[in-house]
This record gives structure tokens, C-alpha cells and sequence, in this order.
């Protein structure tokens, strides 16, 4: 009887289990999410997911870098919300749901979710040419550029350091290549956004 009530005792004077910390969001993952679940609502032709790919995109805050030109790119919130639309086709409730969710403004917890958020840039990539520009990144962390064409287009992304060496090559006939690396040392970096098709591509770039 005695170890029974220790026994009892003693699961009652364990502390109870901390719920695990939720890991802050990753603007660039989601962002990237967000175009893949872009990719597979126009291959199953699902509004619904094309709704979630509009919403995970619109979630995340963006600063318009020097270059960008306007939102008419097809990697938008806005863009995204218009195929859902198309899909949708005359369901007159999911239209609704699109028109509300394209219409609800950003939550304020985005700022401590996601920090400042990328840096959007919206370029004209002329057909087989390339648009260059470098960025100062910071030693020992994550330097993430991505970029999103034409649907269609075959784009590439090389980044090089500043005595030329090459440090990522992305080029695998995608429309959206992504680098990814970690720079030794603070520093300029060169980056190439590369258009190998036979047409312009009005070319999302989004870098963290």
C-alpha cells in the first residue's frame, strides 16, 4: 500500500510536459512553398489549392527592391488569387472565399512571425540574356536568392563571390531556380538571373 501511494505521489509530482516551441515561420520557405503549391493546383486544376498557395504568399511581407517595376508578375498574391478565380469557374461560394481572403488585410503578428520579410525585385529578363546585380551579405549566414519566370521559361541562378568564383549554379531547365550558401566572410556577391529561352520572362526575384 505504501509504494502504491509513493507511486502515486510521485506521478502526481512530475511537472507537466512543456508543449515544444513553435519554430518562427521562414519567409523564403514559405514563399517557395508557395509557388510549388502554385505548381500543383495548375496541374490538378484545384482552386483550393490554389487559394492556399495565394494566402501562404500573401502572408508573407515584402520590400520592394530598386528594380522592381510593378506587380503584374505572374508570382503575386494578387496573380495567385486570379487563377484561383479561374479555376473556381461559377462555384459562387468559393468565389466568395477568394474575394474575402484577397481582401483581409495582414495580421500583425506577421511582424514578429517574419521579421522584415524579403526583398522583391519584379525584372524583364530579355530571351537568352541575363539581368546582374550584386548584394552585401553578411559572413557565417544564410544568403538565399530564388528566382520565379514565365511559366514555361527556362531559367538559371549563378552566384559568385567577389574574385569570381562560382558558389552556386542553379540550371536545371526550371522556370524557378533557387541558390542557397553561406559566405565564409562579409562581402559583395555577384548575382546572375539567367533567361535561356527564346522569350522575354518577366522574372520574380526574392532574396532574404
Amino acid at each position: 500500500m505504501m509504494l502504491a501511494q509513493s507511486g502515486a505521489m510521485a506521478q502526481q509530482a512530475a511537472p507537466a510536459a512543456q508543449p515544444a516551441a513553435v519554430k518562427p515561420a521562414d519567409p523564403f520557405v514559405q514563399a517557395i512553398a508557395a509557388r510549388q503549391v502554385a505548381d500543383f493546383a495548375r496541374r490538378e486544376g484545384d482552386p483550393y489549392a490554389m487559394l492556399t498557395a495565394a494566402r501562404m504568399l500573401k502572408q508573407v511581407p515584402m520590400s520592394e527592391g530598386e528594380a522592381a517595376t510593378g506587380d503584374d508578375a505572374a508570382f503575386s498574391p494578387d496573380a495567385l488569387f486570379a487563377e484561383a478565380k479561374a479555376l473556381a469557374r461559377d462555384d459562387q461560394a468559393l468565389l466568395l472565399q477568394i474575394r474575402l481572403s484577397q481582401s483581409a488585410s495582414g495580421r500583425g503578428v506577421m511582424a514578429s512571425a517574419f521579421g522584415k520579410g524579403l526583398v522583391r525585385r519584379v525584372q524583364d529578363v530579355n530571351p537568352r540574356n541575363a539581368y546582374r546585380f550584386t548584394v552585401t551579405a553578411k559572413g557565417g549566414e544564410p544568403l538565399r536568392i530564388g528566382a520565379i519566370g514565365d511559366i514555361g521559361t527556362s531559367m538559371y541562378i549563378r552566384l559568385l563571390d567577389a574574385s569570381g568564383k562560382q558558389l552556386c549554379l542553379d540550371d536545371n531547365a526550371d522556370y524557378a531556380p533557387v541558390c542557397a550558401v553561406t559566405p565564409r566572410a562579409s562581402g559583395e556577391y555577384r548575382i546572375d538571373i539567367g533567361n535561356k529561352s527564346a522569350a522575354k520572362s518577366r522574372t520574380v526575384i526574392l532574396s532574404n
